[in-house]
């Protein structure tokens, strides 16, 4: 379980645990620690981290503001009458009974972790959908490549260019035609599976 902490400005640290700090850091700092905060959030869901400690007030703490300055309430003693300082005060005291004690609550989650997650899990699929592509890309082993020659005019004499070479298809049952296949199998799965706004980012 890790454990967010309130701290100053941008700067936030995570115990783990036992207590022990395992990170203080600025939200995308690339460390280590914090890299694996966030894999582990990916992996395994937000439920292994908890918010930031919110101290609540008590009703005193809550009171004080709202007294009015005690010249003001002697004031108002002496043209008002302590019945009508009585009321004053009593609408705060009402406002903020003593069933409020003061307690700690645990916070949401803040919104730097969510957005943290959420860029993870975007470059994480960016890298899989280039990786599969790229597998899809590659010769199939089945399939016979013909060989493709192109001519080019370089320095005003033609010359003949080998483009792509010729490669006899080998059968299907061929033990490195079966594992070809599987994988481009597998690669064509991260491809159809791979959010759109992902491959946006690529092919726009």
């Amino acid at each position: 379980m890790y454990k967010i902490n309130t701290t100053l400005g941008n700067s936030h640290n995570i115990t783990k645990d036992n207590g022990n700090i395992i990170v203080n850091f600025i939200p995308n700092l690339a460390n280590s620690d914090y890299q694996r905060f966030i894999q582990d959030v990916v992996e395994q869901g937000y439920d292994i981290v908890e918010g930031p400690d919110v101290v609540q007030p008590s009703y005193a703490e809550l009171r004080v503001p709202e007294y009015p300055p005690i010249a003001d309430q002697l004031d108002k003693i002496y043209h008002s009458g302590v019945n009508a300082w009585k009321a004053e005060i009593k609408e705060i005291k009402d406002k903020y009974p003593k069933a409020i004690t003061g307690r700690t609550d645990i916070g949401p989650l803040p919104e730097w972790l969510y957005a943290a997650v959420d860029n993870y899990r975007f470059n994480q699929q960016l890298r899989a959908y280039v990786e599969a592509s790229e597998r899809l890309a590659q010769h199939q082993l089945s399939t016979t490549q013909e060989r493709i020659v192109e001519e080019f005019t370089i320095n005003g004499v033609i010359e003949t260019v080998e483009t792509q070479s010729f490669i006899q298809g080998l059968p299907s049952d061929d033990p490195r035609v079966i594992e070809d296949d599987a994988e481009r199998a597998a690669a064509q799965t991260v491809v159809d599976n791979t959010p759109q706004n992902v491959k946006d980012s690529i092919n726009n």
